[in-house]
């Protein structure tokens, strides 16, 4: 049996020189945004100044969200406050722009349908692809309406499903409609469960999981803990020994397993919700177990700091 107590150090409790050993053990961070750095609209306190320590130390810091509702603008303004921001488009990652790179790599051209926000349609639109969506607005309650519109012979060869304030039954059954004819199959954020504003409500993954047992198909997932985006970050940022990446997140489910499948070093944080106590949950849950546990983002300050001043003696 898998002895958990073995599985998860917690960071603040290491000793200086384990504390040097573990800094010493990457060099790029790619960190979840929602419950790591920020809470809804308000950044968590200490976080700008840990970015700081980790970038001043050598640390390349990359942000990668299953968030496509807030648009690439909004990630550069919450993102512009933390030490200037990334220095390029390119340390930002979410699903919509992850699945306009997987679609240019293999010169997608055709018609999309897609079930998703505002913003996650227009970055799509803004990209070149076509795209239906719909319906928004309440249908007549009669079976022969509802066929009419699922089943319109429109040229669909992709489906992408992320998350849609406006979700219906029509939706997915139109969806459905498209997979049935062997169109593409795309998801983006897969969390079952949202956390907003203290409450959790359904996430997109439930509707991605309806439509997987309604067509017995498998989506191609391009937010986490998808495979396919696991591939696509290692060949974007050159990665070649995985084991060299610190993955940050509040999540076991997503964050965490994302980093365990991907084969890097994993770091839960306690501002999500999930406690260093509910680790006792992930015993059958090899792939959720995280590496190292810390309360919060903004504690890594203090170990870094903790690690330089080790690394300082050690040089005297």
């Amino acid at each position: 049996m898998l002895r958990l107590e073995k599985s998860t150090q917690h960071l603040s409790k290491l000793s200086m020189e384990q504390k040097k050993k573990f800094f010493e053990s990457f060099d790029i961070i790619q960190t979840d945004c929602d419950g790591v750095l920020w809470k809804t609209e308000e950044l968590f306190a200490g976080v700008e100044s840990t970015i700081r320590a980790l970038q001043t130390n050598g640390k390349r810091v990359i942000f990668v969200s299953n968030n496509s509702v807030r648009s690439m603008d909004e990630y550069r303004s919450k993102l512009a406050v933390l030490n200037d921001g990334p220095r390029k488009d390119d340390d930002i990652m979410h699903p919509v722009k992850a699945i306009v790179a997987y679609l240019r790599d293999i010169e997608f051209a055709g018609l999309c349908y897609v079930i998703g926000s505002a913003n996650f349609k227009d970055s799509l639109r803004s990209a070149g692809f076509q795209i239906l969506d719909g319906p928004n607005e309440p249908v007549d309650e009669s079976p022969r309406k509802v066929i009419g519109i699922i089943n319109d012979e429109q040229p669909v060869e992709a489906v992408i499903v992320d998350f849609d304030y406006n979700m219906n039954n029509t939706k997915l059954l139109r969806a459905q409609m498209y997979l049935k004819q062997d169109a593409l199959f795309i998801a983006g954020v897969m969390d079952k469960e949202l956390a907003v504003g203290g409450m959790r409500f359904i996430g997109p993954g439930c509707y991605v999981e309806l439509l997987q047992n309604a067509t017995g198909r498998k989506p191609i997932v391009l937010g986490k803990p998808g495979l396919q985006l696991s591939r696509m970050l290692k060949k974007r940022y050159s990665i070649e020994n995985p084991r060299r990446v610190l993955f940050v997140g509040d999540q076991p489910e997503m964050d965490i397993k994302f980093g365990s499948i991907s084969s890097y070093q994993t770091l839960l944080v306690g501002t999500g919700g999930f406690k260093a106590e509910d680790l006792v949950k992930l015993v059958d849950k090899p792939d959720e177990i995280p590496d190292y546990y810390i309360e919060s983002f903004a504690e890594l300050e203090q170990i870094v700091r903790d690690a330089m001043e080790c690394k300082q003696r050690d040089e005297e």
